[in-house]
């Protein structure tokens, strides 16, 4: 399947692969979002804190920096509920805890971004669901109610990835 700019979907079950992703636009796109929310001083934003990594973040956003995909890697879930469709629900950001970092959850247009914001390297299994610099981008599939599981579905893709 090809969307209308050209990139490419495939679905796996709970994975949807998408490729032809402009890794620096987009990468810097995402970023954005996680550094806006960070210094907004709005209460919709007051969980999003970036802590020391903010700065670092001004920098690479002043210059046009994307960066490495893990240094501010953004894992998405594209997530229905019930099977119905979510694209007008929006949720306050939330920081959270998975595989042992710290990241921060956006849910917008139907879909969770979870960015690590973590001083510690990703764990290795999250580092194949960022956005990559060969455009390719491997986001999870599934239900709101089943979240829960997200962490054991990465853990097995990159276990049969090879990671």
């Amino acid at each position: 399947m090809t969307g209308r700019m050209g990139h490419r979907f495939q679905k796996h079950g709970h994975r949807i692969t998408v490729e032809g992703i402009d890794y620096p636009r987009f990468e810097i796109f995402q970023m954005s979002v996680l550094w806006r929310a960070s210094v907004s001083t709005l209460d919709f934003f007051r969980l999003v804190s970036l802590g020391l990594r903010e700065e670092r973040l001004r920098k690479m956003l002043l210059v046009g920096e994307p960066g490495e995909p893990e240094e501010f890697g953004c894992v998405v879930i594209f997530a229905h509920e019930r099977g119905g469709d979510i694209s007008d629900t929006l949720f306050n950001p939330e920081p959270l805890r998975w595989a042992g970092r710290r990241m921060c959850k956006f849910f917008f247009a139907g879909s969770a971004w979870l960015f690590h914001c973590d001083q510690q390297p990703s764990a290795i299994h999250l580092k194949k669901l960022f956005l990559q610099k060969d455009g390719s981008l491997i986001g999870l599939s599934g239900d709101l109610a089943d979240g829960r599981k997200y962490g054991a579905l990465a853990k097995r893709l990159a276990r049969d990835a090879g990671y």
